[in-house]
């Protein structure tokens, strides 16, 4: 569960829809408090906060986590969820949100948690296609954020918005659909734009490092299949230095996959020695992505490794 810096997020959101403080403050504090709020040198009220937020049309139900209240079993059921679902245990994870969305309450930001996990599960089990996939997660952006597709490729597109984990999950889930459909360029204009608002700095720095490594991971995909490997590879070598050097290991696999791979791409322009020696450093590490993967049971990886060490090397493991 990520926390966030108030005035961070004030600021970010106000530049992001083209407010001056003189706009939003007015009517709710001194343009001199919000200037300390945005700085984080104000500790800012609850009732100031929600009318600064509603003035950006962001209530502050946003910032909230998926809400479990008292309810222990209900809270089991949802730590069992999650973890499915990073196992790509998705006939499982069904079964579990099923239990769930009868006893979840009618929050904003319970709504739009059931929306897209229901919508991912029921993609990835083969039950909607990615079109109507990309439109449950549309419709479950637009619950928190309205305007959220000119951040996208609208009038605003480059402006640094500051995304919940919740809708960076969502833009992830359509950043999937969109590669899957072979619309790359939307692919990589999603995950350029999560990093871009992760480096912003109001996310704590665990998890904005955590999110932003897996979507380096997943950035590096569309760049490669376009053949722009050079950008392939650095964005995946940035996540797996990220990853090594913290000590995480989620999106590791992934991450050494997409070095590997793009780096084996590369070799068929150099020379003999050269490209021998980059051939024997990328099988080295499938391999031991591959052992990582057996250690984690992630079953879809050890697909994935298989078949680029029989398409790159014509050898089994």
């Amino acid at each position: 569960m990520a926390n966030y810096k108030a005035g961070d997020v004030i600021r970010l959101t106000r530049n992001a829809v083209g407010l001056t403080q003189e706009e939003l403050s007015d009517g709710i504090c001194s343009v001199e408090t919000l200037s300390r709020i945005e700085n984080n040198r104000h500790k800012i009220k609850r009732d100031i906060y929600r009318r600064l937020m509603e003035r950006l049309e962001r209530g502050i139900h946003d910032n909230c986590a998926v809400c479990m209240g008292n309810d222990m079993s209900l809270l089991e059921e949802y730590i069992l969820l999650e973890d499915t679902l990073s196992k790509r245990e998705y006939d499982i994870s069904k079964q579990y949100l099923a239990h769930i969305c009868e006893r979840i309450s009618d929050s904003v930001v319970d709504r739009q948690y059931l929306k897209r996990v229901r919508a991912l599960v029921d993609y990835e089990l083969g039950e909607i296609s990615a079109q109507v996939f990309i439109k449950q997660l549309q419709e479950a952006m637009e619950m928190t954020i309205p305007a959220y597709e000119s951040y996208l490729w609208g009038d605003q597109r480059g402006k640094i918005y500051p995304y919940r984990e919740q809708e960076i999950l969502i833009l992830m889930g359509m950043g999937i659909a969109y590669y899957d459909v072979g619309e790359l360029d939307k692919d990589i204009i999603i995950y350029e734009m999560i990093i871009r608002s992760l480096d912003a700095g109001y996310m704590d720095e665990k998890n904005a490092a955590e999110l932003k490594l897996i979507n380096l991971a997943n950035l590096a995909r569309p760049l490669g299949k376009l053949g722009r490997y050079e950008e392939a590879l650095a964005k995946a070598e940035e996540g797996l230095n990220m990853a090594i050097s913290r000590g995480y290991a989620h999106g590791l696999v992934e991450l050494m996959m997409g070095v590997a791979v793009n780096r084996l791409k590369l070799a068929k322009r150099k020379e003999s020695d050269e490209r021998e020696k980059e051939l024997m450093n990328s099988k080295k590490m499938m391999r031991q992505a591959y052992y990582i993967a057996v250690a984690r049971k992630d079953i879809h990886m050890l697909k994935l490794i298989k078949q680029n060490i029989k398409y790159f090397f014509d050898e089994e493991i």
